[in-house]
């Protein structure tokens, strides 16, 4: 081996150990952080934040030590000074070396002896390693010596690994409430990842999440309280545990070990259902014709992800009191994503329309929601009608209204559709909220009868009002049928003996028995109504009805309705009152609101108690924070806002928060003078 290619492997094995040497360096300064922090984390325990810190710092330090100890030595990497380096440990070759690499002739080198190079170099590489293989191996041997826990706790910092952090001079007596983990796993629908919270204060989870807190030691003993429920610890090896779901209710979990306790406060997070917007078609419209094809598009978003989305279109067919319906769905779409754009068309040529139908359509989506759902959200609705022939005549006439016969019809119906609930309703219903649900009903139907009465003394010229006009228990007020219509005969005094049903019926009789008939049934409905049997009330109601039905579609005669009864002459009354004069301001008076009145003594109570305890104090705020976080969220964010601020020990932020949401709470301060002004001040 000649001289210049002995000279390139010294420079190799001098630019290895260089290498070696700058990450030695690295290695050291990372391990020595990295072991200075663990010694301080069993002594104080530090936070996740700043563990995350260290881990950075020391991966930096490593990469810029070793690369700043390579950058000194990069002069291996010339043959030059790696010539001068030998020619210096080596005087006999009299800067020979030198010259050969400087001219590029080899024959100034020719007779040298190499073979004293390579160990020259190989010892002043192992050398240079001396010193930082020390330093790492000192840090090293240091981490292997520290608990398990608190290296990990360095290294692959995470939420929850509080509870793994060794602790240092434990006692039995000592709280197994500290240190405390929360473990959060929402649930498979919503895609999210489980999390972890270090001890716990308050944890936010979705209503259905498996919550599950963990400590460290024996189990027996520690029990956890939700108001009325207690659930008690169970033991899993070294740790204990409790577990439980995520309601739709807030509430706090008091956890208790012999006289130590904490309270963690969990707020549900409710799952949204999906948001739909419909873009097309913008407005409702009128076609003349039933054809064509109407372009269909909408938007729905989710905050966990939209599964299934379509339209969907109702189409009414007829008028009156008879409809058709038929329904159906298009444009059907299964997203896997959070957000999804329809589009579609209907058809109205296969729907097969008539004049005077009517078309409905919206868009709706379902997300995945398996555990209170799924959640579905719909859009506006739009309408499109076809139109009628008769709308384009050239003379519009007023539609003349209903009459009090057809008016009854529907009337009568509803109140048979109310008694028919209630009699369904009637095995699960205690007879005093049966018996009084039952008499509502009973005071519509008397309502009604009174409507048909007036409708027969109307007709035959008499008072509207001649049916009863006096109290329910009045002596003169018609019992029967009979009595009702000899009352009715004699206001027209056609005949001293109007009911004679032996010779045939009177004219009375012959125009009003339909309407007499539903009045009758209407009142024995009446009388079954008030003691509470709406299933004994039901065949008088569909009686009336029929007979009402019948009296409808014999004639159809308008009438004028009578004016309503004056309460108060507004015209005689205005600007008649009278009114003193007074110094004084008036002010409007507030509704008392005795739940925000017991909030506000107990946050009173809370803020003396401040100065006492203030350990007591967050967790009494944290338990006033669930009570009040559905009736009043402003005031729970503050006092949330309180509890971490004095956590934190930060007065000033605290006591921003607690004005906060003392201001929130009974509004903001009066200010009042202390002596009355005088008259002659402005």
């Amino acid at each position: 081996m000649n001289a210049m290619t002995q000279l390139r492997v010294v420079r190799v094995i001098l630019a290895i150990g260089a290498l070696l040497r700058g990450i030695a360096w690295g290695l050291g300064a990372a391990f020595t952080l990295f072991a200075g922090a663990a010694l301080i984390d069993l002594a104080t325990p530090l936070s996740l934040d700043t563990r995350h810190l260290i881990l950075a710092v020391a991966v930096v330090s490593a990469v810029s030590v070793g690369a700043s100890m390579c950058w000194r030595d990069r002069g291996v990497l010339s043959l030059e000074r790696v010539a001068m380096w030998i020619e210096e440990r080596l005087p006999s070759l009299e800067y020979t070396l030198v010259t050969a690499v400087e001219t590029g002739n080899v024959s100034y080198v020719a007779g040298v002896k190499t073979d004293r190079w390579r160990p020259i170099a190989i010892r002043r590489s192992g050398r240079a390693l001396r010193t930082p293989l020390v330093v790492s191996v000192a840090a090293f041997a240091i981490l292997l010596i520290l608990p398990g826990g608190a290296v990990a706790r360095m290294t692959l910092p995470h939420a929850g690994d509080s509870i793994e952090r060794a602790s240092v001079g434990g006692r039995s007596t000592a709280s197994r409430l500290t240190p405390m983990i929360a473990d959060v796993v929402p649930p498979r629908y919503t895609g999210e990842k489980p999390t972890s919270v270090d001890e716990p204060r308050d944890v936010r989870a979705i209503v259905g999440s498996a919550l599950t807190i963990s400590g460290r030691g024996d189990a027996k003993g520690i029990v956890a309280r939700m108001g009325k429920d207690s659930v008690a610890a169970t033991q899993r090896g070294d740790r204990w545990s409790i577990a439980m779901s995520v309601s739709t209710k807030a509430f706090a979990i008091r956890l208790t070990d012999r006289s130590f306790e904490r309270i963690v406060a969990v707020e549900p997070v409710i799952d949204a259902s999906p948001s739909v917007v419909l873009s097309a078609p913008a407005h409702d419209s009128v076609l003349r014709t039933p054809k064509g094809r109407i372009p269909l598009a909408a938007n729905a978003t989710d905050d966990f992800g939209v599964v299934s989305a379509s339209f969907e279109y109702i189409v009414s067919s007829g008028e009156g009191e008879t409809f058709k319906f038929k329904s159906g769905v298009i444009g059907s779409q299964k997203p896997t994503g959070k957000s999804v754009s329809l589009s579609s068309a209907l058809s109205i040529d296969s729907l097969e329309l008539k004049a005077g139908d009517i078309v409905h359509v919206r868009a709706v989506a379902r997300d995945a929601n398996d555990v209170s759902g799924p959640g579905i959200g719909v859009s506006e609705t739009r309408t499109i009608r076809i139109a009628r022939a008769d709308e384009y005549d050239s003379v519009a006439v007023d539609a003349a209204g209903p009459a009090d016969a057809e008016k009854s019809v529907i009337s009568e119906r509803m109140l048979i559709i109310l008694a028919e609930a209630l009699e369904k309703r009637r095995p699960s219903l205690r007879r005093d909220t049966l018996v009084g649900e039952s008499r509502r009903i009973a005071s519509d139907q008397k309502k009604l009868r009174r409507t048909v009465g007036d409708v027969v003394f109307t007709r035959l010229g008499g008072d509207p009002s001649g049916e009863e006009h006096t109290g329910e228990e009045s002596p003169t007020r018609a019992k029967t049928m009979e009595e009702m219509l000899a009352r009715a005969d004699s206001a027209t005094n056609q005949s001293s003996d109007p009911i004679d049903f032996e010779g045939g019926e009177s004219p009375v009789v012959a125009v009003n028995k339909p309407l007499l008939e539903a009045y009758n049934a209407m009142w024995s409905a009446s009388t079954e109504l008030e003691i509470g049997e709406p299933g004994r009330a039901l065949p008088h109601m569909r009686r009336a009805l029929e007979l009402i039905e019948k009296a409808r579609k014999a004639e159809r005669i308008y009438l004028r309705g009578a004016p309503p009864a004056v309460v108060i002459d507004v015209s005689r009354a205005r600007l008649k009152g009278k009114d003193k004069g007074s110094a004084s301001t008036r002010r409007a008076l507030s509704a008392a609101d005795s739940a925000a009145h017991s909030r506000l003594i107990r946050f009173a109570n809370i803020v003396d108690l401040v100065q006492r305890d203030q350990k007591s104090a967050i967790d009494s705020l944290l338990v006033l924070r669930i009570d009040a976080l559905a009736d009043e969220p402003s005031f729970a964010s503050a006092l949330s806002d309180a509890a971490d601020a004095m956590r934190r020990g930060r007065a000033n932020e605290a006591s921003i928060a607690l004005a906060r949401a003392r201001r929130t709470l009974a509004g903001a301060p009066v200010a009042r003078d202390s002596l009355a002004r005088w008259s002659i001040v402005p």
